[in-house]
């Protein structure tokens, strides 16, 4: 039943509610906002007796609405907004207030709702087409704006009526419910990473094993398929990679450490934070992250580069580690108590020269370890490559 039959028949609202209700049982079926624009829209729309939709949700950033306008029978292209009064939606989402506006040219009926209020007149202008009506609504959850639904142009003329705002403040409710879900489905812990492993690289019964001797143990499970079941660091990162859907990233010692990057990032905030900005292009910001799910939502990344998008690629804690080492250098350590000032002025002395020896012979890895040997402060090295002897 479209809106032309019940709007024109009181007596028939029982039948647009229950219909609403079957919409809203579609929705709850649906993986996200991408299938509820291709397959449920239509519906909406005839329903509500709207000749379009358009459904926002707040942007990673807080701060804008991103909203998915079908371009094909199964492609997108994404419109962002600012949250703020230079549009209906963004305001809608500012101010948390239903607008139904008759004519969206009309500045005077603009102005009745907030003085700065303005509609986007650019998509009107680049189409040809003539936005009048609009019904916008926020989308809420838990007391938190979401998203923004929003129909346009109303098939019968003049404002939407009153029926059409309770239904789709009831459907809203539903979006709400629906969208909170699908996030929490979608964040996954990273602790699942192994059963991405493929059969080729260990089998079934060897990752359950891993899995089950790292419960018992209390260790990372990446720690113990890499030192209990040789898996290679590579391998994990592509189980990782695969686990979370974004590209795996390793350390390499030769890359350039992004300085302008990490200027207002220090080791301490990295290292609590377990992700890492390592380079910078016209796609983005790409960021090495032990859990990009948790970087994500943190929304951290984009309050340090609110100019850029970011790149999530997941890493392994010990790339990570490494990385950490690579851009702020080994973490430093208390020289013991037993050791006068001039020892630790000659221990200095002496790291340093090997360090600029190693240099000079081209060597790409020097690890120092302290070690509790016989005399204090004494130092075992280890050097990797081929030292060229005179």
């Amino acid at each position: 039943m479209s809106a032309l039959a019940w709007e024109t028949d009181p007596g028939r609202r029982g039948e647009f509610f229950r219909q609403l209700q079957q919409l809203t049982t579609q929705i709850h079926a649906t993986r996200n906002v991408d299938d509820i624009m291709l397959d449920v829209s239509s519906g909406i729309c005839s329903l509500f007796g709207a000749d379009r939709l358009s459904i926002y949700v707040v942007g990673e950033d807080k701060a804008s609405l991103v909203s998915k306008v079908k371009t094909g029978l199964s492609s997108f292209r994404q419109l962002r907004l600012p949250i703020s009064a230079l549009s209906v939606a963004g305001y809608a989402a500012l101010s948390r207030r239903t607008v139904n506006l008759h004519d969206v040219y009309d500045e005077a009926e603009l102005q009745r709702y907030a003085p700065e209020l303005r509609f986007q007149q650019g998509v009107d202008r680049r189409t040809g087409y003539r936005t009048r009506e609009m019904l916008v609504i926020p989308i809420l959850h838990e007391d938190t704006v979401i998203g923004v639904f929003q129909l346009i142009n109303n098939l019968l003329g003049g404002a939407f009526s009153a029926t059409v705002v309770e239904g789709a403040s009831s459907l809203c409710e539903t979006l709400a419910v629906a969208f909170a879900q699908r996030r929490q489905e979608e964040v996954r812990g990273r602790g699942g990473f192994a059963d991405a492993i493929r059969e080729s690289a260990l089998p079934r019964g060897q990752v359950e094993q891993a899995l089950q001797h790292a419960r018992a143990s209390g260790q990372d499970i990446e720690d113990v398929l890499i030192d209990d079941f040789r898996l290679k660091l590579p391998v994990v990162g592509r189980a990782l990679a695969d686990h979370f859907a974004v590209p795996y990233l390793s350390h390499h010692p030769q890359r350039r450490v992004p300085a302008d990057l990490i200027a207002t990032l220090d080791r301490a905030a990295a290292a609590r934070q377990q992700w890492l900005p390592v380079a910078r292009n016209d796609n983005g910001v790409y960021v090495a992250c032990v859990d990009p799910e948790q970087a994500r939502l943190g929304g951290a990344v984009v309050g340090l580069f609110p100019d850029a998008r970011p790149v999530y690629c997941v890493t392994t804690r010990r790339d990570f580690a490494a990385m950490l080492d690579h851009y702020y250098g080994p973490e430093s350590m208390p020289a013991p108590a037993s050791i006068g000032a001039q020892q630790q002025s000659q221990l200095l002395g002496a790291v340093a020269s090997l360090v600029a020896g190693s240099h000079a012979q081209g060597l790409s890895d020097l690890r120092i370890e302290t070690a509790p040997g016989e005399r204090p402060g004494e130092i075992r090295f280890t050097v990797s490559g081929v030292m060229r002897l005179p």
